[in-house]
């Protein structure tokens, strides 16, 4: 007979939510012990590539695997593997005090190669979400020190990936540092090669940068006139309603001066607010986010030749008044988790960010995961915005409020997994989304 547990491993609808109410009533403690196992690790699930192109909502809740880790690590405070799964859900939650303080502990605890290598990296990530870079550096080189030591000159194919990742976090920061010169000899000190997507990207992120200098450099980047300035969205699909892009415009109005304009690219203008300009976008030939590439065409007729763009999914909470004057180019989002581009925020220049929708071929969309990965290959040496104006919603602490999150120069917040904002009832999110 099958399980519930193997019911929710093997995705059968409604699994999940039997489950959690199965959990509310009187069950043995080894059922629950096993079902929230299972829960843990369905919230957790990256399911893999995102072949669906960002159609469908992410299933992941952090939230709700946190919840029950920590009723796992409750009951079983000395198992290590616990406390280790407990401590990066509290850091990816924005709970940076107490996973670190968890991850110290296991770190001074000692254990194997591979325990060790699996914490240092956990606290690395953690230090690298946060921004604190300069404390980041030292943990990934000693981290290189000691899997380049191990591995030699010829390791496995996965002994090399990690070795990239590690690399090119490190060479990011550099990057992130203004040294970009350094990241290019992080990169080549390496005995040998990698085949990693996020170390090629950054080795010619930063060789791009030494050559070129950035866009806002240039001689013609134009200056942010925020009385000139077009602020777009991107609805395609059923994904979200017309509520969501009638809130954002409501948000933009609220925080950003000037005499901008506000187009959501679209294949359904229903139920949109007479303010919100409307760019026709039904026959285009894919899916999801790679909708957005329509935003770079530079053949769909705009008032402006500046660009503001915002995902859906997006809650903004500060005054968004420090893009004017900003030269451009192209500013795009650097991710806070990842050593990559983040597209849900973007500004750019229309005829200097054309090659991003002029570049592309067929075989790019299926090759690639995302949209951000096509603009940072096509585009690498481009401007990313200041550190901390634009955070996730998972970076940072769900207890703040809105008086605290003022304190952070937070301006934009963006919830690319569940919950989005309409799942939230209260809080600093249900007072500026509306």
């Amino acid at each position: 007979m099958t399980t519930l547990a193997e019911r929710i491993s093997r995705g059968e609808a409604g699994a999940v939510a039997e489950a959690e109410e199965r959990l509310r009533g009187a069950i043995s403690a080894d059922e629950a012990h096993n079902l929230r196992k299972r829960l843990v690790q369905h919230y957790t699930q990256a399911a893999g590539a995102r072949r669906d192109g960002g159609v469908n909502h992410l299933e992941r809740d952090l939230e709700a695997a946190l919840g029950h880790m920590r009723l796992l690590h409750a009951d079983s405070p000395d198992h290590p593997g616990y406390t280790f799964r407990l401590a990066t859900l509290l850091t990816e939650t924005g709970r940076f005090d107490e996973g670190l303080a968890l991850l110290e502990a296991l770190k001074a605890a000692g254990g194997s190669f591979d325990v060790e290598v699996n914490v240092l990296g956990a606290i690395a990530r953690a230090l690298y979400s946060q921004g604190a870079f300069e404390q980041a550096v030292p943990v990934l080189e000693g981290l290189l020190d000691m899997t380049l030591g191990r591995f030699g000159t010829d390791p496995s194919r996965e002994q090399a990936r990690l070795v990239g990742s590690l690399l090119a976090r490190l060479a990011r920061i550099r990057i992130n540092l203004g040294d970009c010169e350094l990241a290019v000899r992080t990169i080549e000190a390496c005995p040998f090669a990698v085949e990693h997507d996020f170390l090629g990207r950054t080795l010619a992120r930063a060789e791009t940068l030494l050559r070129d200098g950035p866009p806002s450099v240039r001689g013609d980047a134009r200056t942010v006139d925020l009385d000139r300035l077009t602020v777009g969205c991107v609805k395609h699909g059923t994904k979200y309603g017309s509520d969501y892009v009638n809130r954002l415009y409501s948000m933009v109005r609220r925080h950003l001066p000037g005499d901008w304009r506000f187009v959501c690219y679209t294949d359904d203008p229903k139920g949109l607010r007479p303010e919100v300009g409307v760019v026709d976008i039904s026959g285009l030939q894919v899916r999801g986010w790679w909708a957005k590439l329509a935003l770079f065409d530079p053949r769909v007729p705009l008032a402006d030749e500046t660009v503001f763009y915002l995902d859906l999914d997006t809650v903004v909470v500060g005054d968004l008044d420090f893009i004017g004057g900003l030269k451009v180019g192209f500013h795009i989002l650097e991710h806070p988790d990842s050593p990559c581009f983040n597209s849900s925020v973007m500004l750019f220049d229309r005829s200097f960010a054309a090659p991003v929708s002029q570049r592309i071929r067929r075989d790019d969309l299926q090759r690639l995961i995302g949209d951000q990965d096509w603009i940072e290959e096509c585009m690498p040496g481009l401007d990313t915005f200041p550190k901390g104006l634009v955070r996730l919603f998972r970076g940072l602490h769900p207890d703040l409020d809105a008086e605290e999150l003022a304190k952070t120069d937070t301006r934009i917040v963006t919830f690319p997994t569940n919950p989005k904002p309409h799942m939230i009832g209260g809080g600093w999110v249900a007072e500026h989304w509306r």
